[in-house]
């Protein structure tokens, strides 16, 4: 977990050069605690609190795009199942809609 701690402090760096909305250090921040989950343990209170979180902003198509692809960058280093990312916010009762977003994944659709 401390590489994608890593990643979020060089994120947060960053941030501020780059105009998208939300930004990748919001969406590191919310979901950072759903990498268990993704690797197939169980989804803890914190990571359905920030993917309830998450959905708040992703209001436009390219709100979601800026996710998936702030995901997908976040992501690019462990080993997860894509196939869990849909899942997770039906699990954590949210009307969020993630694709499943793996390094071949195209955000723009």
């Amino acid at each position: 977990m401390s590489r994608f701690l890593h990643t979020l402090a060089l994120l947060l760096l960053v941030s501020k050069y780059v105009v998208s909305a939300p930004s990748c250090v919001l969406v590191l921040k919310d979901v950072a605690p759903c990498l268990g989950y993704l690797q197939g343990k169980g989804a803890s209170p914190e990571c359905c609190q920030g993917v309830n979180e998450l959905s708040g902003h992703a209001k436009t198509k390219e709100d979601r795009a800026a996710i998936c692809n702030c995901v997908k960058q976040a992501l690019s280093s462990y080993k997860y199942d894509p196939k869990l990312i849909p899942l997770l916010p039906k699990k954590c009762g949210s009307n969020l809609e993630l694709p499943p977003i793996d390094k071949d994944y195209d955000c723009s659709k």
